[in-house]
């Protein structure tokens, strides 16, 4: 009966619990404590507190907008599909959802200013992943969809990815992920071991682990590029420093590079370019370890590179010429579909109707000139050496449209207006021309002298293709816009403009802009019974380019964090200092370029030689969109105080404007005194040097802290070197961080934390006192930071100590304990630089040990010496072990204490045999025992002997008696703890 009551109070639970599950539907109906938009489509929830059970569903096409972190437990479900969003402003943690209830099939989910969470279970989605960071990991994870952060990217091994991954640094951990897609790192991309990508990467410094690792696709790495052993890349490579490990990496392309280093049997199978290419050395940059000399079957070959085509031409005309004159058309040379990018290793072109060849230099545009005698319409066409994958694409001025027609007609007007700075006054001519009426003249002569005609006038917008001002014209009246009013946009009606044409039949006009960009102005004559020239119609088209006059003063909040993206404000201005807000809308997009302009601090006193402060270039840059910056991803790797400039990237001026004008400014600006600080610090132990302040390698049957490799160990009061690295975003040290340097560095505070979570600061603890960092002298005198002294050129290799509470000489029942050390600096304001990291393991890891030195207890003949076999212990918890892993250990005689002398010994006069004991796996080697000589006949008692000046282990006590000779079945003194 008992167990029947049991029983049903347990269906009753149970019943209970499967009531309060739960389903949040988003598809349109309301949901508690979460707000709908008016459209029925978006939600917005404040937090979504939801029982253990609970499931979310957003139908397709729904929008769930979080305005908290969310993180789901293993029972909870998540249901997504079709075009279904779900927007956290935090974390988004669902890693440890049960696979069987993560049903993602399709959308997006986003971790705004935080970091998404996918991989404690091996799940499985379908969906674009957007976060401030990512971690995917530690089991394998399947995504199909892109995953894009702001910061840092990490994906775990064997994980399958079907989608482009991009972040600043992105980590693909060992071993044997499969990714289908680009791969771009703006700091750093590192890939592990048996991985395999199909795309391209992207990143200034990329690492390809060793083995087995293959990309097949083309890399770019700015920096440096380094293959491991036995891993290849079936693609091209353009690259800074390059590295092809010992043995068999290989490249199947082409590398373009500063540098390369061949390891064994590393090969690149077509041709290597050196970026400082000389005919007389083509493998200058070349270092050939390869076992195979330059240029044989298997050796490196080296050469100015292949020679590729562009894309496709696109010519760019007004669409209306005259036949008693050849007309100019715009030729680019596209280097892709978009024609994002010119294609710049030179072209010849010749373009039809009779047209010219014409050459296309570095820059990718020329102009070039086609002519038609006759009335009529041509197709505009166009032959080039080498030739095009891609067809012509034209561009046609009189209506924006792509046709590549053009009308040939016996009269016309000519417009030509001349490129100048935005909010200026710039002059321009028209003239109305027909053919000669003889046939042996093929030159146009005028059409209107010394008269005056009232002529339509219209702007159009070329590059960018619209905009919000219009382009105001003067003619022999007062300005006027060629739009509906003087605030509205160019318009294809425009404005008459009444013009005074003079004896060579030439007008002349003033416009004015007030924004930026390539602009077409129209001119169109219509005659009448008035004027006595009814029937006659002309058209003429003009382009021009109107140019930024300078950037506002960049703006930037200071102390600013090295290698990572600073924010930019700045403003691109006409020449009355009003923003231009076509700028940056271009295509392709015009841009500042950020230089740094000066280094402030440290100065060449500072660092004086043989070093010299870093200064490296800037990094990175900013994106316009009307007018101002948007978006940056501007960094300097190192720390000091700089100024920044910021010139227009266009080497040729604003949209090449200075082709045709060389004397036009090219708008730059120069931001104030930016202080750059530390991104982060790491600590390391120092796996190298003196044994004696080295962390001892872990082994069986010790397990110690996790650092990535089998872990190592010190005595609590050991005093260990530590290595603090001042670093920018990605890894770099920052050189400038140096004591000899005050105006970079912060008080660095360096704090000891358990190894599991780095929350509980210095365990352990006890009612008294807590656990601290010394400088493991014997005083163990307390220390809190690493002082500026001991940072040069960015690091710091200080020796530190970890204590446990408790008197010094005693030894402590401490069990061992997991360790982590945390650097951190607070600037003035408020700005901390610190060791954390949520992804990258930035911080020294060790356990430390409660040690003592064992003295057992001995006995022999005043006549002879006693030989202890003293060894070092620790407590592993419930009791004290010889420490096998202590070979290093070791007292010398003035560290061993002799005292409480009884009956006939004098301690004054006993001596320790002057050596030095060193531990063999924690014991005292039979050849080398600690040995008491033999204090000679007639001195016979007992002696106390312990090791009382160690630094860090503490001693037990033994007694020796000498003058006792054992025979028979005698029992002393237990002889061994």
């Amino acid at each position: 009966m008992r167990l029947l009551h049991i029983f049903a109070a347990l269906t009753l639970l149970l019943g209970s619990s499967l009531a309060h599950a739960a389903t949040l539907n988003f598809n349109g109906g309301a949901v508690s404590g979460c707000s709908l938009s008016q459209d029925g489509l978006q939600y917005t929830c404040s937090s979504l507190a939801l029982g253990s059970t609970d499931v979310i569903v957003i139908g397709s096409a729904y929008g769930v907008t979080v305005n908290s972190s969310l993180s789901m437990s293993y029972n909870q479900g998540l249901t997504m599909s079709g075009n279904a969003a779900l927007t956290v402003k935090g974390n988004l943690d669902i890693k440890d959802i049960n696979p069987p209830n993560l049903k993602v099939t399709g959308g997006s989910l986003t971790a705004e200013g935080g970091t998404f969470f996918l991989g404690a279970q091996e799940q499985t989605i379908t969906a674009n992943i957007f976060a401030t960071s990512i971690k995917m990991g530690s089991n394998n994870v399947t995504v199909t969809g892109k995953i894009s952060a702001k910061g840092p990217v990490e994906i775990a091994s064997g994980s399958v990815i079907n989608g482009p991954i991009s972040g600043t640094i992105v980590n693909i951990l060992a071993a044997s992920t499969r990714i289908q897609g680009d791969i771009t790192a703006t700091t750093s991309l590192t890939i592990g071991s048996g991985s395999q990508v199909t795309g391209n990467l992207k990143s200034p410094t990329i690492d390809l682990k060793a083995s087995g690792l293959l990309v097949t696709g083309d890399v770019e790495a700015s920096n440096s590029l380094s293959i491991a052993s036995g891993n290849g890349i079936k693609g091209n490579v353009d690259a800074g420093e390059v590295t092809l490990d010992s043995s068999n990496a290989y490249i199947t392309g082409n590398a373009k590079v500063d540098h390369i280093t061949l390891g064994w049997q590393g090969r690149v199978q077509q041709t290597i370019t050196c970026k400082t290419y000389t005919p007389s050395n083509p493998c200058s940059c070349v270092t050939n370890n390869s076992g195979w000399a330059f240029n044989e079957p298997m050796g490196p070959k080296c050469g100015p590179g292949t020679q590729a085509g562009p894309h496709h031409f696109q010519i760019e005309h007004a669409g209306n010429a005259l036949t008693c004159a050849p007309q100019t058309v715009t030729v680019t040379a596209c280097a892709d579909a978009a024609c994002g990018a010119r294609y710049t290793n030179g072209v010849n072109v010749t373009v039809s109707p009779g047209g010219t060849a014409t050459q296309i230099g570095n820059t990718g545009v020329a102009t070039a000139s086609v002519r038609q005698y006759t009335v009529g319409t041509a197709t505009l066409s166009l032959t080039s050496v080498p030739g095009t994958t891609g067809a012509l694409v034209c561009k046609r001025a009189s209506d924006n449209s792509s046709s590549c027609d053009m009308s040939f007609a016996a009269t016309g007007l000519t417009v030509i207006p001349v490129n100048h700075v935005s909010g200026t006054q710039k002059a321009f001519g028209i003239s109305a021309v027909q053919a000669p009426p003889s046939s042996t003249s093929q030159a146009c002569v005028p059409l209107f002298k010394n008269t005056s005609k009232t002529l339509n006038l219209a702007c159009s917008y070329g590059n960018p293709a619209s905009g919000t001002l219009p382009v105001f014209v003067q003619g022999t009246g007062a300005f006027v816009p060629l739009a509906s009013n003087s605030t509205s946009a160019c318009s294809t009606a425009g404005a008459n403009v009444n013009l005074a044409f003079n004896d060579q039949g030439v007008a002349t006009a003033v416009m004015s802009y007030a924004d930026v960009g390539q602009l077409n102005l129209k001119a169109t004559y219509t005659g009448s019974a008035t004027t006595g020239d009814a029937g006659l119609s002309m058209t003429g088209i003009g382009n021009v380019t109107v140019v930024p006059a300078a950037f506002s003063v960049p703006v930037m909040t200071s102390p600013q964090r090295a290698g990572a993206a600073v924010a930019v404000s700045m403003r691109a201005l006409n020449s009355a200092g009003a923003v231009t807000p076509n700028f940056g809308n271009e295509n392709p997009a015009e841009t500042a370029l950020p230089t740094l302009a000066s280094l402030v601090r440290p100065t060449t006193s500072e660092i004086a030689a043989p070093d010299t402060p870093a200064k490296p270039a800037m990094q990175g840059g900013v994106v316009f969109t009307n007018g101002r910056v948007v978006s940056s991803d501007m960094n300097w790797p190192e720390v000091g105080t700089i100024t920044i400039a910021f010139n227009l990237a266009n080497p040729n001026g604003y949209l090449d404007a200075n082709l045709a004008v060389p004397a036009l400014p090219k708008a730059s600006g120069v931001s104030g005194e930016v202080q750059f600080i530390p991104h982060h610090f790491i600590t390391e132990l120092v796996k190298t040097g003196a044994p004696a302040g080295i962390a001892t390698p872990c082994a069986s049957p010790l397990t110690c802290a996790n650092d990535g490799a089998t872990g190592r160990y010190a005595y609590s009061g050991q005093a260990i070197g530590v290595r603090v690295t001042a670093r920018a975003l990605g890894g770099m040290p920052t050189k400038n961080y140096d004591d000899r340097v005050p105006s970079v560095l912060a008080p660095v505070l360096l704090e000891g934390l358990d190894a599991a979570t780095g929350t509980i600061s210095f365990p352990p603890s006890t009612p008294d006192s807590s656990s601290r960092l010394t400088d493991g002298s014997k005083a163990q005198t307390t220390v809190t930071g690493v002082a500026p002294a001991k940072f040069t050129l960015g690091v710091a290799l200080p020796m530190v100590a970890y204590r446990f509470p408790g008197k010094a000489g005693v030894p402590l029942k401490v069990a061992p304990t997991d360790v982590r050390l945390r650097a951190s600096s607070t600037y003035p304001g408020g700005a901390v630089v610190s060791s954390i990291s949520p992804l990258i393991q930035n911080e020294a890891r060790m356990t430390v040990l409660s040690g003592q030195w064992m003295v057992p207890h001995g006995y022999g003949s005043e006549l002879l010496p006693v030989r202890l076999a003293v060894q070092v212990q620790y407590w592993n918890g419930t009791k004290w072990v010889t420490n096998l892993l202590d070979s290093i250990s070791a007292i010398k005689k003035p560290d061993v204490v002799l005292a409480n002398c009884k009956k006939t010994l004098d301690c004054a006069k006993l001596a320790v045999d002057d050596r030095t004991y060193t531990v063999v796996q924690g014991v005292l080697p039979q050849t080398n025992f600690l040995t008491l000589l033999a204090p000679g006949a007639g001195k016979a008692g007992s002696v106390d002997v312990s090791v009382g000046s160690h630094p860090y282990l503490a001693s037990t006590i033994g007694t020796v008696v000498f003058g006792v000779f054992k025979s028979g079945p005698v029992i002393y003194l237990r002889e061994m703890y």
